[in-house]
């Protein structure tokens, strides 16, 4: 029997049900290895009672901080500047202090979640905008170095992911913790350790040791879960119990596929690997006519209506609905065309064909609304397209950073026992149909029309630079504060001037902490940009680049600590405007606030060796989406924009900037 959540927030006490139900305090079974992680030494909930709460910053020092963000980027507007300050006083003793009042009380009786929750659940689920480009990223794989067959390649994939899912749920999933001092605490000594501190403080025996457990409440929401489209505010959903199957979508088809018996155990890899072959490489059938993967990609409020539509037409398709709501999770087989694969293509072209790929095109064969699509292309790479509202980077990269390691260390399927595996569907296949009338035919043909003007306008560029950890750090210099500054200096090259710019941050730390925002635009970066065309004194600027890199690396701890103003400054606005239904403070319609949060460089990293590539839309019309990575000797930008002209000259001024960067620090 299924149970159903339409819980948005405050999901930890379902979380820890849900492990619990599957706790056993035997050891893992010889026949189970196929079916679970090695069990961890540590339960996943060890640490998950006690978290601390994400803490309220104090409201002078949020008021203090939004100043000295929004100064720079008034670019040398003084009198805008010191009436902003004067709207900050009135709001620090007025408004803001009787708003600040009512959110710690709210706080303090709601003492197993966080602040930020609730309006932070809102603003993705109340949001019509379509989800791709505006809200949903990527990451994609690293390279196969088993140069495996597509299919080969997705059954050792499909097997971890099931068996990630059966670890975490049986509560032996190894708990997230950041490690200062790995080669101390990253050990099964030390774990051994944090087993006999009790729950209600086990967290505060890591942190002592500068180990940091992350919440892991949002982990729950992998499987079983999708948001549903209705009107005005989405609702998410997770199914718990057996299920059995993941839905397979191939040339806008769907396909019910079982991969577990009925109790819930992985069938051989052996009849995965058959089915698989059998739809990668067997199945050839006519495009269906009629995906609904294009409404998924739609307003949400006309996705809702259509949805709506489809369920009264009939009741096969609510069952058909069920099926691909409540699956384990969805697998999309694109069926691509060769020469865009081709080896003749260069490096960077691929790149920028395989992003498109996953951050938005063949909307026909994805269903934006589940957790996660996971996109094998037709060559084997591999990556997953990833709804936002239900988590954050922190869940879905451990979640591919596990089952990359598995399936390249303990894969079942090789290149040899592959080969001699005959196709089959193992009666384990259903086809799904939606049925459709006139009206939503029409219907359809409307979002297509949609979804190929809204995709047309966006453009993806990739940038290689000579930058790399190595160098930064034998300067001393933090590597993300020299990304970001190179990236100010790129559109300062082209604009002569400072605009927003959002760099996210993880506030897992806390128990339901979700993101604080790093602005780096600042005093210190400013000063910097601006001596390049003032002065050629090298000790002057490698010094200014020192400050640079100190700032940014206190606003990281800031945001890390949640001691940011960002979320801060959002919760009053909610309060004040969604649940006190008042007239909003004039800090909220102040020109700096507006311009604050019209970010125009949109910027995210994630670093992990099982990750080639992430990336995600813009942000506004007259902005760019910018996903970064740093190795040891180079670094990339991966670049998203409505602006088709101006992009290759930001790309350009990205070269320039790395470049003058690199002889600076080189000298």
């Amino acid at each position: 029997m299924l149970t159903k959540s339409h819980i948005t927030i405050g999901t930890s006490q379902r979380y820890l049900f849900l492990l619990h139900r599957h706790v056993s305090s035997h050891p893992i079974k010889k026949h189970d290895e196929y079916n679970f992680f090695k069990r961890s030494i540590l339960s996943t909930d060890h640490f998950q009672y006690s978290l601390p709460r994400l803490p309220i910053p104090k409201l002078d020092k949020t008021c203090e901080r939004y100043l000295a963000a929004v100064k720079p980027i008034l670019n040398n507007d003084d009198n805008v500047f010191k009436q902003t300050q004067q709207i900050v006083t009135d709001f620090c003793s007025g408004d803001g202090k009787r708003l600040d009042a009512q959110l710690r009380h709210k706080n303090a009786l709601n003492r197993n979640t966080s602040y930020i929750s609730k309006p932070w659940f809102e603003m993705y689920l109340k949001s019509r905008l379509p989800l791709i480009l505006n809200f949903n990223f990527f990451l994609v794989f690293a390279d196969d170095q088993k140069h495996l067959k597509p299919g080969a390649r997705i059954t050792n994939y499909i097997i971890s992911s099931i068996r990630f899912m059966n670890t975490l749920r049986a509560n032996w999933l190894e708990p997230e913790v950041y490690h200062l001092n790995p080669m101390k605490t990253n050990t099964d000594r030390f774990r051994k350790y944090l087993r006999f501190v009790p729950k209600s403080i086990s967290f505060y025996g890591a942190f002592l040791q500068k180990a940091f457990p992350l919440d892991m409440s949002q982990y729950s929401r992998l499987f079983n879960s999708t948001r549903i489209p209705k009107h005005d505010c989405d609702v998410l959903e997770s199914s718990f119990g057996i299920v059995r199957h993941i839905i397979v979508i191939k040339g806008g088809h769907y396909y019910k596929v079982n991969v577990l018996d009925k109790h819930g155990h992985l069938f051989p890899a052996e009849d995965i690997a058959a089915t698989m072959k059998y739809l990668s490489e067997g199945l050839h059938e006519e495009e269906n006519k009629y995906p609904l993967g294009y409404f998924t990609a739609d307003n949400r409020n006309r996705w809702a209506s259509v949805r709506e539509q489809l369920e009264e037409l009939s009741q096969h398709n609510k069952d058909v609905f069920k099926e691909i709501d409540t699956s384990i999770m969805i697998l999309c087989l694109d069926e691509d065309d060769p020469s865009k694969l081709d080896k003749s293509c260069t490096k960077k072209q691929l790149a920028e064909y395989v992003s498109g790929k996953y951050l938005c095109y063949n909307a026909s064969n994805r269903w934006y609304d589940k957790s996660f699509n996971m996109i094998m292309l037709s060559d084997g790479t591999l990556g997953l397209h990833c709804e936002h509202s239900w988590g954050d980077g922190v869940a879905l990269l451990r979640f591919c950073n596990d089952i990359d390691k598995d399936a390249n260390e303990h894969g079942k399927m090789n290149s040899t026992n592959y080969e001699s595996i005959n196709a089959s569907t193992n009666d384990c296949i259903e086809k799904l149909e939606f049925q459709f009338d006139d009206k939503l035919k029409n219907e359809f043909e409307t979002s297509r029309k949609n979804y190929n003007d809204f995709v047309s306008k966006v453009n993806v560029n990739i940038y290689q630079g000579v930058i790399g950890k190595n160098l930064l750090k034998k300067a001393s210099l933090s590597p993300d504060a020299m990304m970001q500054l190179a990236i100010q200096m790129a559109y300062y090259k082209l604009h002569k001037r400072f605009v927003s710019t959002y760099e996210s941050c993880s506030t897992a730390v806390y128990r339901h902490g979700r993101t604080e925002t790093i602005r780096p635009v600042t005093h210190e970066t400013k000063t910097f940009i601006e001596s390049l065309t003032k002065t050629k004194d090298e000790q002057l600027q490698k010094d200014l680049l020192k400050k640079c890199s100190e700032k940014h690396q206190q606003l990281i701890k800031e945001a890390a600590t949640g001691q940011g103003f960002d979320r801060h400054l959002f919760a009053l606005k909610y309060l004040q405007e969604i649940e006190n239904r008042e007239k909003l403070h004039p800090i909220y319609t102040d020109k700096p606030y507006q311009s604050i949060n019209h970010t125009i460089l949109s910027t995210s990293t994630v670093a992990s060796k099982h990750i080639a590539a992430g990336g995600f839309g813009p942000v506004v019309n007259d902005g760019y989406g910018i996903a970064y990575l740093i190795d040891d000797d180079q670094c990339g930008l991966l670049v998203t924009s409505y602006l088709e002209k101006e992009l290759p000259n930001f790309m350009q001024a990205a070269d320039e900037s790395f470049n003058e960067l690199a002889n600076i620090i080189k000298k």
